[in-house]
């Protein structure tokens, strides 16, 4: 029978207590418990506070884990204008859009804020927030719904989208503070997608129907590592070299919905071992690669208000057994 030093070349240590290491894989017998150890990482989604409103579609990319923003979107009766702005804890009522609308894209902060485009009418309007109020700006170029965007409010991408004829786009644009300008497009048409990055370092990621990533430097876009699975209306954060993607749809599955989280590097996409408490689809999400939020969204048919929060690489100690 092969043995473990046969394959790795050393022997298994020995301990009387656990030792305190951060190295995933690392395996050891504990003399005390009479037991093997190895160390796993493990990656958590944990619950926070709910929305109070219930809804689907909102502005999302925008925010961070401690400092959270979702607005607009679907309650299943209207589309809302309603904001909710989170500290880390719970969400709290901030300043109405000036036009009630979903599907539409969002990014920045809470106290700089973004929003573009959405549903009804195909909209090509844009409106930012400044922590209280949200006030009209430049006109997006190609009026779409689904759009996605990233960046910061002075300094914003926006890409993809549903446009007259409800077919995916391309197009791309920036936005300066004021006003939008179209750039070169994407290769693959989106709506949908999952965004992460800044505007000169973007990162468009997987539809329902398309597991491709691009990259975006500020002029062109390029193709990026393939995501682990095909997921529309995902959840997303980051940056385009430690980007987070969960959640989302794949009507060619069953479940339609998903719970699992994937991680990108820059290069590739691999799967995270954390689940979503709750997988669904077209909610809100902020954050960061190490502290991500999701909120909202729709979980099997039913508009949720919960929130989840992730926290990636915990290097966790388990047991060896047989099963």
């Amino acid at each position: 029978m092969t043995t473990y030093k046969e394959i790795f070349g050393k022997y298994v240590k020995n301990y009387s207590s656990d030792p305190t290491s951060d190295i995933e894989g690392q395996i050891w017998y504990n003399s005390t418990s009479g037991t093997f150890k190895v160390n796993t990482v493990a990656d958590t989604w944990t619950s926070g506070g709910n929305l109070a409103t219930a809804r689907v579609a909102g502005g999302n990319n925008g925010g961070t884990q401690t400092a959270g923003l979702a607005f607009g979107g679907f309650t299943g009766t209207v589309r809302t204008n309603a904001t909710e702005e989170y500290d880390g804890t719970s969400w709290s009522p901030g300043g109405n859009l000036v036009a009630g609308r979903s599907n539409l894209g969002g990014c920045g902060t809470q106290t700089a804020g973004l929003g573009a485009g959405g549903y009804p009418f195909i909209r090509n309007d844009s409106e930012k927030y400044d922590g209280s109020t949200w006030t009209t700006t430049g006109n997006i170029n190609t009026a779409r719904f689904n759009i996605s965007l990233t960046g910061i409010q002075t300094a914003a991408l926006g890409f993809g989208g549903n446009g007259y004829g409800t077919a995916p786009l391309t197009a791309t644009e920036e936005y300066n503070g004021s006003t939008w300008t179209s750039q070169n497009s994407m290769a693959n048409p989106r709506a949908g997608e999952g965004a992460a990055g800044i505007q000169t370092a973007a990162l468009a990621f997987g539809t329902s129907t398309n597991a491709a990533t691009e990259e975006y430097d500020g002029t062109n876009w390029t193709a990026g590592g393939n995501m682990v699975n095909m997921r529309g209306a995902c959840f997303a954060a980051g940056t385009q070299t430690a980007a987070l993607a969960s959640g989302g749809a794949q009507p060619t599955l069953s479940p339609l919905y998903r719970g699992t989280t994937e991680r990108y590097d820059g290069t590739t996409w691999a799967t995270s071992p954390a689940n979503m408490l709750s997988a669904r689809a077209a909610g809100m999400s902020g954050g960061s690669q190490t502290a991500a939020l999701a909120a909202g969204g729709d979980a099997s048919g039913i508009y949720t208000a919960a929130t989840e929060e992730f926290t990636p690489s915990l290097v966790a100690t388990k047991t060896i057994t047989t099963s």
